[in-house]
């Protein structure tokens, strides 16, 4: 199946726009292998001195526009949602990437234990995931901006995996790699190939 048919399929299910995530990623585990080489946690991607390359959205801050107050989703245009009232989901235009792509060399080649969600991209011809995109958080909405791609992770997997819901958490294991990609939907500044990945089960 090529990306972009996968994407398509993907964006269909983008009707659950808005729920919340029934798993969140837990804390960091504390076992041996949380060693000081082991990146368990997604700040460490993020230069101590990051620059964000356009701001992040801001809830419930003023504009100048009236919109003020908690519940307003409101980006650094100052386009958005009044507080209270239902983000406007018709239009086909997808949120901007937000965030910096700088990344930390230091990590390169370590190995990666991070818990977060998948956003498939490619899969084979049984409909698996072979490819996707990990992020920390997930909106389940186009219309909620990416992660910063310091903090996306291109992942190709050793075993495709039957895709899960939008809104299932995942462990991700295997080295990472400082590597720019590419997608329509967002950029990432790593990768992980060979990536294993597993479904974090509801407590």
């Amino acid at each position: 199946m090529n990306r972009r048919l996968f994407v398509i399929a993907w964006m269909g299910l983008l009707v659950a726009c808005g729920r919340d995530p029934a798993v969140s990623p837990a804390a960091p585990e504390t076992t041996a292998q949380n060693d000081a080489q082991v990146i368990a946690q997604w700040d460490v991607l993020m230069p101590a001195q990051d620059v964000f390359q356009r701001p992040p959205p801001q809830i419930g801050v003023a504009r100048g526009n009236g919109m003020q107050g908690i519940g307003g989703l409101i980006d650094d245009s100052g386009a958005g949602s009044a507080p209270g009232a239902v983000i406007d989901h018709s239009s086909p235009v997808r949120a901007k990437q937000f965030g910096s792509s700088a990344v930390v060399d230091a990590v390169d080649g370590r190995p990666v234990r991070l818990q977060g969600y998948l956003v498939p991209l490619g899969g084979d011809d049984a409909g698996r995931v072979t490819e996707g995109l990990f992020v920390a958080f997930y909106g389940a909405c186009i219309h909620v901006p990416p992660p910063p791609p310091n903090q996306v992770i291109h992942v190709r997997l050793a075993q495709p995996i039957a895709p899960g819901a939008l809104w299932d958490a995942y462990r991700l294991t295997g080295t990472l790699r400082v590597q720019r990609f590419d997608a329509e939907i967002a950029s990432a500044s790593y990768e992980v190939g060979n990536a294993e990945m597993a479904v974090i089960a509801a407590p």
